[in-house]
């Protein structure tokens, strides 16, 4: 049997997966207090990063399937978070918009994501998490990701996701 050494563990993609898990659940419990889950923290910060989008443009920017989209934000509005109002310009159309409870628990939300980030980059200097930030950056888009949009955002493939 052949000995692994403890470089064998120090490579990129297997510390990518080991944060990536750790933060996911970390994350998820971060945001339990506030009652959102991470894909709904996700979809009320797009919705209020753009207001006024219909919910198939947002889609369609996320690369979110149709029926995907419609759950995701049925979920919202059913909490009374996120409504979907006549839009002016496209009667078919609905524009999707952040109600007051919703602007309040997003706040509330973020502050406790900037938290979260701050406790997750100690160890590092701020240049360091800036070059961080850049590097993976260069490497999602290698692999064609969405800037600012997690996969299981698209799929709903988390198991995070009823943990609670």
């Amino acid at each position: 049997m052949t000995e692994v050494s403890d470089q064998a563990w120090a490579t990129v993609g297997f510390l990518l997966s080991q944060l990536g898990s750790a933060n996911a659940r970390w994350f998820h419990e971060t945001l339990v207090p506030v009652g959102l889950e991470p894909r709904q923290f996700a979809i009320l910060r797009w919705v209020a990063q753009d207001e006024g989008r219909s919910q198939q443009a947002l889609g369609d920017a996320l690369g979110i399937a149709p029926s995907r989209m419609v759950a995701l934000i049925d979920e919202l509005e059913e909490r009374g978070l996120v409504e979907r109002r006549t839009n002016p310009a496209d009667r078919r159309a609905r524009a999707l918009h952040v109600t007051a409870d919703g602007r309040r628990l997003l706040a509330t939300a973020m502050e406790r994501a900037l938290a979260h980030e701050a406790q997750l980059c100690a160890p590092l200097t701020l240049d360091e998490r800036q070059a961080l930030v850049e590097l993976l950056q260069r490497v999602a888009a290698g692999q064609g990701l969405i800037p600012g949009v997690h996969p299981e955002l698209r799929t709903g493939d988390s198991p995070l996701e009823h943990d609670h």
